[in-house]
């Protein structure tokens, strides 16, 4: 049986572990005014997080259509069955788009190949580490059924962590979640949050960023049962080097791995932003 793995720019994927898995990637979309680029395709890193620094005006994004996943799903057509994890549903729109194309393309063709829609609930490599754990899945020889249950498994087992300089940038794309609670408190604090659930909560506010990084690296090491662990940062990559150097020194049995936001999650981070995504073991 040969079952095709789908996910979206806002994993934040190594690129070896997209061609080692045969993993399809759909792209969010980043607004700059009427300028429309799709996330790592049309714009990259680099050139995102260079012009972020330099606008006026702040981003914002979008998520893919309907008509981006059925041209995705269509070829994968020769697969048996199609697994299309995907950044959570309070998060972004996307996967309301998988879901319908999915529906489309069955109530369509007979000859379409089943397709499975997880939201994970997740975000960067909260959602990278659960469709890791699908692809693993399916190179074991899992069904499309136990693939996508590996990958919701994975999602509940993780959480992501992140300090940012500002609030600023979640607000303006109406991404707070619960982290509302700190705008008008923010007075030379550097905030500490947490993506869970779904939504992005507030942990605690230390005073500088030195203080937010220790923090940080405590809440990493100090999380029950870590299996795999992601530094992520946009700007600062040697700050996060940094990090993940004092956690592989802590924590030597766990493979911990560096990755750069992509553009759509800079947009609402920021960035300075700097985190980590902890996946737990079962």
């Amino acid at each position: 049986m040969t079952v095709r793995l789908v996910t979206d720019s806002t994993a934040d994927l190594d690129p070896s572990d997209i061609d080692r898995y045969g993993i399809t990637i759909v792209p969010l979309n980043i607004h700059f005014g009427a300028d429309v680029y799709r996330d790592g395709v049309d714009l990259g890193k680099d050139q995102f997080y260079a012009r972020l620094g330099e606008s006026a005006v702040l981003p914002r994004t979008s998520q893919p259509g309907v008509s981006d996943f059925q041209a995705v799903y269509e070829s994968l057509a020769h697969a048996d069955a199609i697994v299309s994890v995907h950044i959570g549903g309070k998060l972004s729109g996307t996967i309301n788009a998988a879901q319908t194309a999915a529906k489309l393309l069955t109530e369509r063709d007979d000859a379409t190949p089943p397709v499975i829609v997880v939201d994970s609930d997740q975000a960067s490599m909260g959602l990278g580490f659960a469709t890791l754990a699908a692809a693993e899945a399916i190179a074991q020889g899992a069904s499309a059924q136990d693939a996508a249950a590996a990958a919701q498994s994975a999602a509940r087992r993780s959480r992501v962590l992140l300090i940012v300089d500002t609030l600023e940038y979640l607000q303006k794309g109406g991404r707070i979640g619960r982290a509302r609670a700190f705008l008008g408190t923010l007075l030379r604090t550097k905030p500490v949050l947490e993506l869970a659930a779904g939504e992005i909560q507030g942990i605690e506010r230390p005073r500088t960023r030195q203080k937010a990084v220790e923090r940080l690296f405590e809440l990493i090491v100090r999380t029950p049962k870590p299996r795999r662990i992601g530094i992520l940062h946009g700007t600062t990559p040697a700050e996060a080097e940094a990090l993940a150097t004092r956690v592989r020194d802590a924590l030597p049995n766990v493979p911990v791995t560096v990755h750069r936001c992509s553009p759509v999650i800079g947009v609402h981070t920021g960035p300075a932003a700097l985190g980590a995504a902890i996946e737990r073991a079962p």
